[in-house]
């Protein structure tokens, strides 16, 4: 038998046995969970992880390729950056004056062609609130209130447009009527010249009307500049419709008033030394002096608001030709008191040296100019 599988003869003192092999004790064991046979191990568990640094420029750094996976940093010196609040940005920071603010266009949309142009005062543009501006919400909302509760604007509103359209139709339908009457010869013929004189005679009297209500609104949208004179901003009324009312738009524009009247205010001054020149009835203002009544009389001249009176009277027709682009650039040296159009003084000038003085006429109401006199 070979030595590795015959068993060991181990002398006694009582004879000779044969001793097994001795088997190894079981040792008890407890139950043991994950967590604690990985304590158990000699060498601790080592996670691979990937550290990622994000810098300013939005770039990662790349890990190390070591055996032991430990993400070196960017060699490039870290900072501190203090990042900025976040704020709503203003729309605008700074007006030139002429500039256009904001347009509003009429809220109403059903049969826009019929119905007149309505405006909500109580829906604020934010464009008004924008920075260089000092108007408040409350005090536009006012403005508002009181250019849309105005009787003048109403009737401009509705009638403007639709006084010549409605004569012209009516008359289209008593022609329509006179032709199929089944009337014939001199009385067909003194019908039709008096309709034609009618009809010239109706047509003149809507065009006073149109440039009655066009008048009326000047004084009411003065009235309104006079609220919005300390904040710089004028509010001008353009009807770009043809038949409709419904594409009357209101605009408010930047000026700054005081160089314009400081010169008005002299410009009148100059004037009054010529009594002649009859300007001072060219200027369509009323600017009587206050009486106080009383134990004893007194009287408060008003002829330092007269220049504040005409601006505001002509200032609203200034707005209306800007947004029309009527008003031609100055030269080159710039204008008064606008870098690129023409300032509301010298357009108030031009307009009063141009204007008939006297009560209107047909002659003034067609702007027919005088002759001058050759002698």
């Amino acid at each position: 038998m070979d030595e590795n599988t015959t068993p060991k003869m181990i002398e006694g003192g009582q004879g000779n046995t044969v001793a097994p092999i001795p088997q190894p004790t079981p040792t008890k064991s407890w139950v043991q969970f994950d967590d604690e046979s990985a304590k158990n191990k000699d060498s601790p568990a080592v996670i691979s992880t990937e550290s990622v640094q994000v810098n300013l420029e939005r770039s990662l750094s790349k890990p190390n390729d070591n055996s032991n996976n430990i993400a070196v940093l960017d060699p490039k010196p870290l900072r501190n950056v203090e990042l900025p609040i976040a704020t709503v940005e203003p729309i605008r920071q700074g007006f030139s004056n002429g500039d256009i603010i904001v347009t509003l266009l009429p809220v109403n949309t059903r049969f826009p062609w019929i119905t007149p142009a309505k405006f909500r005062p109580e829906l604020v543009p934010e464009e008004l609130m924008a920075q260089g501006l000092t108007l408040t919400v409350e005090e536009y909302v006012q403005a508002m209130e009181l250019l849309v509760n105005d009787v003048r604007f109403s009737l401009y509103n509705v009638c403007y447009k639709r006084v010549l359209v409605v004569w012209i139709t009516l008359a289209f339908f008593i022609l329509l009527g006179l032709l199929f009457s089944g009337l014939t010869g001199l009385v067909l013929f003194g019908l039709g010249i008096g309709w034609l004189v009618l009809n010239a005679g109706a047509i003149f009297l809507s065009m006073f009307l149109k440039f009655k209500l066009q008048r009326n609104l000047e004084r009411c949208l003065a009235n309104v500049n006079k609220q919005l004179l300390r904040h710089k901003i004028v509010l001008a009324l353009d009807d770009r419709g043809k038949i409709s009312c419904h594409k009357v738009n209101l605009c408010f524009l930047y000026m700054d008033s005081a160089p314009c009247i400081a010169h008005l205010q002299t410009s009148i001054e100059q004037q009054e030394r010529d009594p002649a020149s009859g300007w001072e009835q060219r200027m369509d203002i009323t600017s009587h002096d206050i009486v106080i009544q009383g134990s004893r009389t007194t009287r408060l001249s008003r002829k330092q608001e007269r220049a504040t009176l005409l601006y505001l009277r002509y200032i609203s027709r200034w707005g209306r030709d800007r947004l029309r682009g009527h008003l031609v650039s100055p030269p080159a040296a710039g204008g008064r008191h606008c870098s690129s159009l023409t300032c509301p003084c010298q357009y108030i000038e031009e307009h009063l040296h141009c204007k008939p003085s006297g009560k209107l006429t047909l002659r003034s109401f067609f702007s027919i100019p005088d002759q001058p006199n050759k002698s």
